[in-house]
């Protein structure tokens, strides 16, 4: 998508209220996580033994047949989901803590990130666009821990922006050197007392997704030595903020 099209200035929100994350605010795994984790697994298991059991009803319907069988789908998806970003979290947090930052370009990185949402965006009739300017300096990170969080933080947009809504990606050089990578939104927004708790384990703002999304997403940047902020209108959208250091030669 041609830089042209994106108009960040169209998101700025002077109210937008904002939380942020650092190494010593991120989620550890913990016993506590451990048996959350054991509770929001089990979940899943409770809704197919229950649409298991309707569906041996013999007044089933074809309807309802169709439904519970949904619900079954839906469930063994939201259990993968959540083995999988569990795993994930604790292979980041049990495994070695010394990583070797490497040079990055985000003008490589980010199109074609972009560029595998743009079916998806387009069939919602919703702008996805990108600035990045191959004048940025390349940042020090992980690139495959990037590239997940930007696929990550890409596909939470576009769930959470209505049809033929926006959404931009930024990056910009600061005056305190660092690199500003930015994943904004005009979609619904998080309500003020929900800002807080979006990068804590299992929190969820609807019934969908396993909670842990963001969350991977904090451990994945403070991996990379790099740090997270949101900042959110209800209603005016979203915006992610992810502040990485700059490679040194």
């Amino acid at each position: 998508m041609d830089a042209s099209t994106a108009r960040s200035s169209a998101l700025a929100s002077p109210t937008r209220c904002i939380a942020s994350t650092t190494h010593s605010t991120a989620s550890k795994v913990t016993a506590q996580f451990l048996k959350t984790a054991a509770q929001e697994l089990n979940n899943p298991i409770s809704t197919i033994k229950t649409a298991l059991t309707l569906l041996s009803s013999p007044t089933l319907k074809p309807q309802q047949r169709e439904r519970y069988l949904q619900m079954i789908g839906q469930a063994c998806d939201r259990q993968s989901h959540l083995i999988n970003n569990v795993f994930e979290l604790l292979e980041l947090q049990l495994g070695p803590q010394t990583t070797v930052l490497e040079k990055v370009q985000l003008w490589d990185l980010v199109p074609g990130v972009v560029s595998t949402y743009q079916p998806l965006a387009t069939e919602r009739n919703i702008l996805l666009a990108y600035t990045v300017s191959n004048q940025l300096p390349p940042v020090l990170a992980l690139e495959a821990h990037l590239k997940q969080v930007l696929i990550s933080l890409l596909s939470n947009s576009i769930q959470f922006t209505d049809n033929n809504g926006r959404i931009w990606v930024k990056a910009h050089h600061r005056v305190d050197g660092k690199v500003a990578l930015v994943i904004q939104d005009d979609g619904q927004g998080i309500v003020p007392s929900a800002l807080p708790q979006v990068f804590n384990s299992f929190y969820r703002s609807t019934s969908e997704g396993s909670g842990l999304g963001l969350t991977l997403v904090q451990q994945l940047l403070l991996h990379c030595g790099a740090s997270i902020s949101v900042s959110s209108s209800p209603g005016k959208g979203t915006s992610f903020t992810i502040l990485l250091g700059t490679y040194q030669n």
